[in-house]
């Protein structure tokens, strides 16, 4: 015997091919799961749950003067 697992773009088309399937003689079972398949999300909602998810003026919380910290980068860009 051998099991077959299918996806169907909705619901109507899956109750057509049940029917369809529960018609052959050779079909033993027709079972139905309609447990929703998670979508891939794109970039940007994957960056806007992240950002959502952080807490305003937390990120540069540790930066206790923003000029030396501003200098500090600059001058990272220059010795390169």
């Amino acid at each position: 015997m051998t099991t077959l697992k299918i996806t169907i773009d909705s619901r109507k088309n899956a109750q057509l091919l049940t029917k369809l399937l529960k018609s052959m003689a050779f079909v033993k079972k027709v079972e139905e799961d309609t447990t929703p398949i998670p979508q891939k999300t794109d970039q940007f909602s994957m960056l806007k749950k992240i950002f959502d998810s952080i807490a305003p003026n937390s990120i540069f919380r540790s930066i206790d003067s923003p000029e030396d910290w501003q200098k500090n980068i600059r001058d990272e860009w220059e010795t390169r």
